[in-house]
Order: C-alpha cells, then sequence, then structure tokens
C-alpha cells in the first residue's frame, strides 16, 4: 500500500475557484452584508403616541415658515434696530413669535415620535441619539423665543437706549449657554435627523442633506421666497412625519 500523502494543486492568484469548493469566510460575510443590505425591512409600524408625533413633523416646518414670513424687517443694524423693528408692529411680531414657539414645541414631539420609523434594527443607534440632540434643542428654542414678548414691550414703553441696556443686563452667561446649546441642538439637530432617517432607509439619502439648510438660507436675506425655498428644505422631516400618519 502506497502511504504517501495526497497532494492538492492550489489554484494560481486571480483564478476562479473549482465549482463545488467553498466560498472563503470572507465571501460568506460579503454576501450576508448584501443580503440584510438589501432585503426588505418590513412595514413601518408606529404606535399611536409617534403616529400623533409624526403630526408634528408635518406642522413644525408650516409653523416655521409662517412664522418667518410675518417676522417683521429690521431696518436698522444691531440690538437697537432689533427692538425697533419688533416694537413697530406688536401684534405681527408676537403673531411671529407664536408660530416659531410652537414650531419648535411641535418639533420636539416629532423628534422623539421618529423612532417609530425603525425597522429591523436599521439606524436603532444613530436615530435615537439625533433624536434626543434635536428635542432638546427645540425645548431650548421654545423658550428663548420668550424674549420677544419682553422686547415688545420695552420698546414701546422705555427709550430705545434703555431697551437696549435692559436686553443686554437680562443676558448673563447662563442666558448664553441656553441660547448656544439650543441653536446647536435645534439648527444642527435637524440634519442628524435627516441622515439618520435615511440610515433607517425612512427618507431617501438624496434629500437627507437638505436638513441642514432650512435656517441657513433665509441667513442670505433673500426674503419671502428665500423662506419658501427653505420650506423645501424640511423634505426629510416631511416625508417622515407623511410615513408616521399614512402607516398602516
Amino acid at each position: 500500500m502506497d502511504f504517501t500523502p495526497a497532494t492538492t494543486t492550489a489554484p494560481a492568484p486571480g483564478t476562479a475557484p473549482e465549482a463545488g469548493h467553498a466560498p472563503t469566510p470572507a465571501a460568506s460575510v460579503r454576501s450576508k452584508r448584501t443580503r440584510i443590505t438589501s432585503a426588505d425591512l418590513g412595514p413601518v409600524r408606529p404606535n399611536r403616541l409617534q403616529r400623533l408625533g409624526g403630526l408634528g413633523l408635518i406642522a413644525a416646518p408650516l409653523l416655521f415658515t409662517g412664522g418667518m414670513l410675518t417676522s417683521p424687517e429690521q431696518t436698522a443694524p444691531g440690538t437697537a434696530g432689533y427692538i425697533e423693528s419688533l416694537a413697530a408692529d406688536p401684534a405681527l411680531s408676537l403673531w411671529s413669535a407664536n408660530l416659531l414657539h410652537y414650531g419648535w414645541v411641535a418639533l420636539a414631539f416629532g423628534a422623539i415620535a421618529s423612532l417609530g420609523l425603525i425597522r429591523a434594527g436599521r439606524g436603532r443607534v444613530f436615530l435615537p441619539i439625533a433624536a434626543i440632540i434635536l428635542a432638546f434643542g427645540a425645548i431650548q428654542m421654545s423658550g428663548l423665543l420668550l424674549s420677544d414678548w419682553f422686547l415688545v414691550s420695552a420698546g414701546n414703553t422705555l427709550p430705545i437706549e434703555d431697551a437696549v441696556t435692559m436686553d443686554a443686563a437680562a443676558k448673563e452667561w447662563t442666558v448664553a449657554i441656553w441660547q448656544y446649546t439650543g441653536m446647536a441642538g435645534g439648527l444642527l439637530g435637524m440634519g442628524l435627523l435627516s441622515l439618520a432617517l435615511a440610515r433607517a432607509k425612512a427618507v431617501s439619502w438624496w434629500i437627507a442633506p437638505l436638513g441642514f439648510l432650512p435656517w441657513v438660507l433665509p441667513a442670505f436675506g433673500l426674503g419671502p421666497v428665500g423662506v419658501l425655498v427653505a420650506l423645501a428644505c424640511y423634505a426629510p422631516l416631511l416625508v417622515a412625519g407623511v410615513r408616521l400618519v399614512a402607516a398602516r
């Protein structure tokens, strides 16, 4: 009997393995990853509160747009010019402040409700983090709008120099923390939530970056046109809200 061990010839580099050859572990991982990515994640099944919160994702952009369109135009620079613009038309100024305030309130509810769009664990880490950041920022921003009520009153009852002094005195360091954390969480949080929704496959990736722009475009002084264009940049939130409300 021949006890010489049988030898096998390894395939040359770059050549395909013979038929029936077992795939390598790396190939199996790649194949599995492809199947998970392309698999049907199933239907969206939010609970009742998440459906209600979806209305917040729809209402918030509309309230923001209304608040920006009714915001009095500032005709002079600086704090004095801002106070004078608010005081010139108190009814319009407070109408705008109310719309913006309730827009942030609606967005806080909508951010938490977006968790109802998680399916098969997709986005289970990124989406909750983004939702918490945005909800925190929205709560901070809604409270900051109370200053508009005081500035309208100050601009109509005090000399403008005293109104400016009062505003400066009220902005001690804790208010600055309140303001900047609100802006960071609210404005940046919209973009992060939009990306997280895309990661969860709740919205398309091509509209996700728009979430960073709604509050940037009005800063270019484009007037009502810029505000309406900004409304289109809320598309990721609007799409997510509609999916929550219309889910079956």
